[in-house]
């Protein structure tokens, strides 16, 4: 996207670039810019996003019917990654621990507290994945964030 292109709306195929991470500094620089100004272009992007996880859910053909309301079963861990909150959008990345991931979703220790509901992207040393927060409690370094997991990508190197 060039800087005069900056004044129009982002089309819906960047949008899943943006969010599968699959673009370049600069124009992921640029998306930024336009969607801290644009609210229709954030809404847009939601929408991909829920677009993308619909269509996941669709593939995915298991059964969960034995009374545990988790799908997958939980794996501790202490990885870093960085987490970004895209619906309310904002271009703020801050550095976050995860603490335990399942196939469908991940616990992230925070320093900020996040309002459930909100749509996330959490960049991993290998792979990007975009969700939303279901729950987030007080910890004792910060917060614990639960986080339902939509997409995940592996970024193109």
């Amino acid at each position: 996207m060039t800087v005069a292109e900056q004044t129009e709306h982002v089309h819906e195929s960047e949008l899943e670039l943006y969010l599968k991470d699959q673009l370049s500094r600069e124009s992921l620089a640029t998306i930024d810019a336009h969607l801290r100004s644009c609210q229709a272009c954030s809404g847009k992007l939601a929408e991909q996003d829920k677009c993308l996880w619909y269509l996941a859910e669709l593939s995915s053909n298991e059964n969960y019917g034995n009374g545990e309301r988790r799908r997958h079963p939980r794996l501790a861990t202490d990885d870093p990654a960085s987490l970004q909150v895209l619906n309310p959008f904002s271009d703020d990345a801050w550095e976050v621990r995860i603490v335990d991931v399942s196939r469908s979703g991940l616990r992230t220790l925070t320093t900020k507290r996040l309002l459930p509901g909100s749509l996330v992207k959490v960049k991993m040393q290998y792979s990007v994945a975009c969700g939303d927060v279901r729950y987030c409690i007080p910890a004792d370094n910060g917060f614990y964030a639960g986080i339902r997991l939509h997409d995940y990508f592996v970024p193109k190197a």
